[in-house]
């Protein structure tokens, strides 16, 4: 093996010394020829071939989808790549090849002119008509503005506040000892890991995973019950509680858009419903990041997490289904998470989950009697 690899040595020189002596070379280009034999040598190999033209295949399939089939997903141009949307697809079974080509020729710049300069004539054509309208009703304009501003006063401040209003009317909350979670599940991803490991209720049971999110709920084999992986279908099945507790959405960010993701989680919260159809549900609110790291990052950020809670808010109905913010009780003036709290701007030290245990035992429910 040694003598073989001394002869291609050896030859491979003696072609480098030909060539140098044809292009009459000296000793200061003689690196260059060494240099030129292995990027020839470089751009000759198949696996290199074959990873640049699927980064443009994949690119391009993810740019011509990206108002098209992956128009529910998200990604930051900045910092990734269009084929990233292609991975997020493959994860909902979502092909390239799914592509709508109809769709898309519609958008080809040879026809936007025409789609421009109509959408300028019809915004032209209800700016006259609404200008006469409000010429001709200017009263009865004056009265339906003075019923609105007065119909914004009377609303709540926030989607949240309505929702505990409405859940007070019918039933309260009162506080309760940890017994009240013996016949408790939690269901949720890696920060309801961090309540099974360090929150002490020894008695619930706790359906939940890192990474776990409102897409694969349903699919993967998350839960163990008697030693034995399922799927939250069965371990639901399998056993009646007497509350549930839903906590999930953290994941989801940077994945889908805010209605993909309520769709989802709202076919969730009725298959809860269904399965166990005499519990209480919570739906818990997403625990928010540090304010440093919502100001730093584009995706875990506050603002994209107080929206989902307010939604997540609008589907309980103070009867069986419950909406409690955990962060009431870990945030900062900021309205972020305290960094006292946390080791990582994002999860709980195991010694300060007592706060949020603390915390549901105030949200115990009691018909009204």
């Amino acid at each position: 093996m040694q003598y073989r690899r001394t002869i291609r040595f050896c030859i491979l020189i003696f072609r480098l010394r030909n060539q140098a002596q044809k292009l009459k070379c000296t000793g200061d280009n003689w690196g260059q020829i060494e240099k030129r034999e292995h990027v020839k040598k470089f751009f000759k190999s198949k696996m290199l071939v074959s990873i640049l033209a699927g980064w443009f295949l994949l690119s391009g399939a993810g740019y011509l989808g990206k108002d098209n089939i992956y128009q529910n997903y998200s990604v930051d141009t900045a910092k990734s790549p269009y084929f990233v949307l292609v991975f997020q697809g493959l994860r909902d079974h979502v092909y390239p090849w799914d592509l709508k080509w109809k769709e898309l020729f519609e958008y080809y710049p040879k026809q936007m002119p025409n789609q421009v300069l109509a959408k300028e004539l019809e915004d032209m054509e209800e700016e006259a008509v609404q200008n006469r309208k409000n010429a001709g009703n200017k009263q009865a304009v004056g009265t339906e503005n003075m019923q609105e501003k007065s119909a914004q006063e009377k609303e709540p401040k926030t989607k949240t506040a309505q929702a505990e209003e409405q859940q007070e009317a019918r039933k309260k909350f009162v506080t309760v000892e940890a017994d009240y979670f013996d016949d408790a599940a939690f269901i949720g991803d890696s920060r309801t890991v961090g309540l099974h490991d360090y929150g002490g209720l020894e008695k619930t049971d706790f359906f939940a995973t890192v990474g776990m999110n409102v897409y694969d709920l349903w699919t993967d084999k998350f839960c163990e019950v008697d030693g034995e992986k399922m799927t939250l279908e069965e371990a639901l099945s399998a056993k009646q509680y007497g509350k549930v507790y839903f906590q999930i959405g953290i994941n989801e960010m940077g994945r889908g858009t805010l209605d993909s993701f309520m769709e989802q989680y709202a076919q969730s919260v009725e298959k809860i419903r269904q399965l166990q159809p005499k519990a209480y549900i919570y739906l818990q609110g997403i625990m928010k990041v540090t304010t440093e790291k919502s100001n730093a990052d584009s995706i875990f950020n506050n603002e994209g997490i107080q929206a989902r809670n307010e939604r997540i808010a609008q589907l309980a109905d103070g009867v069986t289904v419950f909406y409690i913010d955990v962060n009431e009780a870990v945030c900062d003036e900021t309205g972020g998470l305290r960094a006292d709290l946390t080791f990582d701007n994002l999860h709980l030290y195991g010694s300060k989950y007592d706060i949020w245990v603390d915390f549901l035992k105030t949200r115990g429910i009691k018909d009204v009697e």
